[in-house]
Order: C-alpha cells, then structure tokens, then sequence
C-alpha cells in the first residue's frame, strides 16, 4: 500500500509517500504564501526521489480542515484533480483526526489555528467518540464550555498552547506532527475495510465574504 498524503490546511504545508509504514519521502515547510504552485511541485520531486509515478500510488490523502480557507481549498482542488486524472482513490481526513491523541481515561481536547481570536476545537472521549459537537469559539468561551465536562484533559493541536492559562491542570502535547501521520491514518482506515471520507471541505465556520453595497 502506498500512499500520497498532503496538507495544506494547517499551519505548515506537507507532503509524504509512504510505503506499508515505511516512509520514503517527507516534506514540510512554513512557507505557506505560495502554496497553490509550491503543492504540485513538491508532490513531483516526492515520486522523482523515489523513482515512481501516480500509476504506482495506491491511495491519495488530504486534510479537509478545518483551518485555513484557502489552504483547504488549495488541497483539495489539487488532490480532487489528481483523482480524476490518475483514477487513484483519494480519501479525504479532517484537521481533528490528524491531532487527536486520545489516552485511556482522559479526555482529549484538540485546538486547530484559525489565525482568528476564535480556534477550531473538538473533544473526544478516550475512544476517540465525539463529546460535544465541534466548535469554532474563544479559548475564554470554550474553557467555559469544557468546564462542564469530566476531565482530565489532554489537549493536543497546532493550536493547543492557546489553552495553557484556561486550563493550567491539563496536559499538553504539543509535539509537531509528521508529515507521515497523515499517510499512515490514511492506509489503515483503508485497510481497515472503512469506508473512504469523500474529501470535501470541513470549514466550521462560515467563510468572511464582503458583499458589493450595491
């Protein structure tokens, strides 16, 4: 099984190939201004390096947000164009499944960058099941929230240290993730026999469009 993950929804734009677990190309930055040509590009040079072209993928992968509106969309459009061409199936995993890290008897508390005074957040029991629906809200106001919810919590994501002063008894774990995670979460739900996630834009949040005043 080898699979093309990329994400562009984040704070840091990645691409990995990954082989049954073995990961033979990884790729990350923080340059996220140019993303639309910077994609594709990186996405070649991963199949160069190892001497492959899509006929040899087996899966494609894509984070669907939430997070950055134009970082989705860029993903998306780019991994949805590559499905098309290649006839490869493309799988689609949202910003809360890549940062969950649920523990047994904890509760997990994920916090995604909205570059916004609101974040992304979603809570899931140490199963990983929902608690409350995802929310897109303050740190103040979602502590508020939280507080009625049995602890203790882990909080993970991109986002998490946002939390620290509302939550000064949880545990955080900040540790970036891999561009690898995203391929290796995408190979096993498929290996699993689950069905593949359609890969469409998770937003949470209604995007900031200015209409014409007349």
């Amino acid at each position: 099984m080898i699979c093309l993950a990329v994400n562009t929804a984040n704070m840091i734009l990645s691409v990995a190939l990954v082989s049954d677990g073995k990961v033979l190309h990884s790729y990350e930055t923080t340059e996220t201004r140019d993303q639309g040509n910077l994609l594709l590009r990186h996405v070649q040079q991963a199949l160069d390096a190892n001497g492959m072209t899509y006929a040899n993928i087996d899966l494609l992968a894509v984070v669907t947000g939430p997070g950055s509106f134009t970082g989705i969309r860029i993903g998306l459009a780019a991994m949805r164009a590559l499905a098309l061409a290649t006839g490869k199936p493309v799988t689609g995993l949202s910003s809360f499944e890549i940062f969950a890290m649920p523990a047994a008897n904890t509760t997990n508390i994920i916090a995604v960058e909205s570059w916004r005074e609101e974040l992304y957040f979603s809570v899931q029991d140490s199963a990983g099941k929902e608690v409350i629906p995802d929310v897109n809200e303050t740190p103040q106001d979602f502590a508020r929230r939280i507080a009625a919810i049995a602890g203790p919590y882990v909080v993970t994501g991109d986002a998490a240290e946002k939390l620290r002063e509302f939550l000064p008894d949880a545990t955080f774990e900040t540790a970036a993730i891999a561009p690898a995670h995203v391929a290796d979460l995408a190979a096993r739900k498929q290996k699993s026999g689950a069905a593949l996630t359609p890969p469409v834009p998770y937003y949470l949040r209604e995007a900031d469009v200015s209409f014409p005043k007349k």
